[in-house]
């Protein structure tokens, strides 16, 4: 038997909490209603990306997530688009960004840097392997998973 395949759509998710804005747009924890599964749902302005030029950054960053199968690279559940928003729908890392946790500790110890150096240079390794360039590298777009390893949150991304 085969799957009938579902066109997703906002109706399709309990909006929660922001957890994140940026220049496009917002970034909230959704829930799936047939599934219960949590994941973040960002949601980009079209006019805004087209205003500032964007729509090719946004297009690579979407295909790059769509075609990479990556533990350093935040996965996409799915995307989609309605007259004025465009959604990514990605996992959902509850670990926060390195920003946050740099925040909170002050200061690392050189374990804890080193660790998160390697893992930084592991993820955009992962990305230029794919021949995709991250234009916006920064704490705020590398998140921790559960599983304490660093995951990129491709912004800005260009096609090399």
């Amino acid at each position: 038997m085969r799957l009938r395949r579902h066109k997703m759509g906002v109706d399709d998710f309990e909006l929660l909490t922001i957890i994140g804005r940026g220049a496009f747009g917002e970034v909230r924890l959704c829930r799936e209603k047939a599934t219960s599964n949590v994941y973040a749902m960002k949601k980009l302005k079209k006019s805004e990306m087209l205003r500032r030029g964007q729509v090719e950054h946004v297009r690579a960053e979407r295909n790059l997530l769509a075609e990479v199968d990556s533990a350093y690279i935040v996965m996409l559940y799915c995307s989609f688009q309605d007259d004025e928003f465009l959604y990514l729908v990605m996992e959902y890392l509850p670990g926060g960004d390195m920003m946050t946790l740099l925040m909170r500790k002050d200061t690392l110890t050189e374990d804890e840097s080193s660790f998160y150096v390697a893992e930084t240079i592991l993820a955009i390794e992962s990305i230029h392997k794919h021949t995709y360039i991250h234009r916006d590298i920064k704490p705020d777009n590398f998140s921790n998973s559960r599983h304490r390893s660093l995951t990129a949150i491709p912004e800005k991304c260009g096609q090399g």
